[in-house]
């Protein structure tokens, strides 16, 4: 019996092995979703007592293990287990069940995985991901996922986004700018001098601990009076680190005020401004932004004066290109090639000025401290100054700087506009009281700056 047994399951793994194939295989086309068998044809006692009615819509998959590869609208991910669950809502269809570890894989926003449901905290519920779309092919071991290209982090093939980042090893390290000069008189004296620049530091973790120093050494020989001299200093010391949550750098002791609408000068505090080098290349600076919707997985193509700029396939539903380069202006001809055949076209205009921000886009920069000269000396009252950015939208960014300290008091405010096919303007009013030290908020008798670009 136990032999009987083991034949009868033996056949029915094998029939729908076989019925899964072939309903996979690329050639076995059907016009309609329903496959109606005719049970006459199996060749087996018990035909009765075998339900193929899961079976009669194509690309079905029984629930179970499988390895699969993944891929990602266009991105291809590695091969992995994935798990197809009966269908809850429809007892002819199975689902696969998207893991957490799979989920941090998509390259989601933050914004949108902190809205994702869970079921039972281990397979994602589709519903909570709107235009998600999942497809399994046994024919080609893969899973097909498609999603909306707006709710996916930007990605570039010469880019690693920060969760792909760490903080090295520890270690010592040694930069030095040698430079040396010789020179030899027809009397008979010699003048040598020898100067150098450059950095100690040391990487404990996420910290990085700098000291700046230069040395110069002199000596003339050849002469009854002979004379030698040397100097070395430790010209700045300092430490920082990445913030890559905030996309900014931390830095404590001795540094140079960084801001654009505020003079610069060395103080002894900290700051916290953020830094462009942690975006990809093509999200430094001021570009516009193209956004739509598309009804089908479709191709977005981005040219100037019929020269093609910008490329790109996306999948179905709202997308966003915010990847292009700050050196587009003018017009811009953007087309939406659907895969139906049909095409969306529309055009962007934009212009640029060192004070307008990718729509947004924060750049800030904060710090506080005294001012001190090169000999580590504080020479002055505790202040406090601060710069920001906002790109409002995709034409208009606001922006300002203050500082404060002691008797010492300035704000500037401002606001940039691109005016599309007339260029750009920006304006700017600015107060102050006393003087502290140098700034860029114009003289007295000029206090508003306006710049327009065309």
């Amino acid at each position: 019996m136990k032999q009987l047994s083991a034949r009868k399951l033996k056949r029915k793994n094998i029939l729908a092995a076989f019925i899964a194939l072939a309903l996979s295989f690329p050639g076995y086309l059907i016009a309609s979703d329903d496959i109606q068998f005719n049970m006459d044809v199996l060749d087996i006692n018990d035909r009765k007592n075998v339900d193929l009615s899961q079976f009669s819509r194509k690309g079905y998959i029984m629930p179970g293990d499988y390895t699969m590869s993944v891929q990602v609208n266009k991105t291809s991910l590695a091969e992995m287990p994935v798990t197809f669950m009966a269908n809850s809502q429809d007892d002819k269809s199975s689902v696969a069940c998207l893991t957490p570890e799979l989920v941090r894989k998509f390259g989601l926003k933050e914004g949108v995985i902190k809205n994702l449901k869970w079921m039972k905290n281990q397979c994602l519920e589709p519903d909570s991901l709107k235009g998600l779309q999942v497809n399994g092919d046994l024919a080609t071991s893969s899973l097909y996922i498609s999603i909306p290209q707006a709710w996916l982090e930007y990605a570039s093939d010469d880019w690693d986004p920060p969760s792909s980042w760490d903080n090295g090893i520890p270690g010592l390290l040694l930069d030095y700018n040698l430079n040396v000069q010789q020179q030899r008189q027809h009397h008979g004296s010699r003048q040598l001098n020898i100067s150098g620049n450059g950095t100690l530091g040391a990487n404990l973790g996420a910290w990085r601990l700098r000291a700046d120093w230069q040395g110069r050494a002199d000596r003339q020989s050849g002469l009854a009076n002979a004379s030698s001299n040397h100097s070395f200093d430790w010209s700045r010391y300092y430490a920082w680190r990445a913030l890559t949550s905030l996309r900014s750098k931390l830095t404590l002791g001795e540094d140079y005020l960084d801001m654009r609408l505020i003079d610069s000068f060395r103080y002894t505090g900290a700051s916290l401004r953020s830094d462009d080098n942690m975006l990809p290349p093509n999200l430094r600076g001021y570009a516009p932004e193209v956004t739509g919707v598309a009804r089908t997985n479709a191709k977005v193509v981005i040219s100037q004066q019929g020269r093609v700029l910008y490329e790109s396939q996306v999948a179905a539903g709202p997308f966003r290109i915010q990847d292009l380069s700050d050196a587009v202006t003018g017009q811009l001809d953007v087309r939406v090639e659907e895969q139906d055949g049909s095409v969306q076209a529309f055009t962007v205009n934009t212009a640029s000025i060192p004070y307008l921000a990718r729509p947004g886009t924060i750049r800030y920069s904060v710090a506080s401290g005294k001012p001190s000269d090169w000999k580590h000396r504080t020479n002055g009252p505790m202040f406090g100054a601060g710069e920001f950015t906002w790109g409002v939208s995709n034409g208009w960014s606001l922006y300002g700087s203050g500082i404060s300290g002691g008797k010492y008091h300035a704000l500037s405010l401002g606001v940039g506009r691109d005016l599309l096919f007339l260029g750009a303007v920006s304006d700017r009013e600015c107060s102050r009281m006393t003087r502290l030290r140098a700034s860029r908020c114009g003289g007295i008798s000029a206090p508003r700056r306006t710049y327009l670009v065309v």
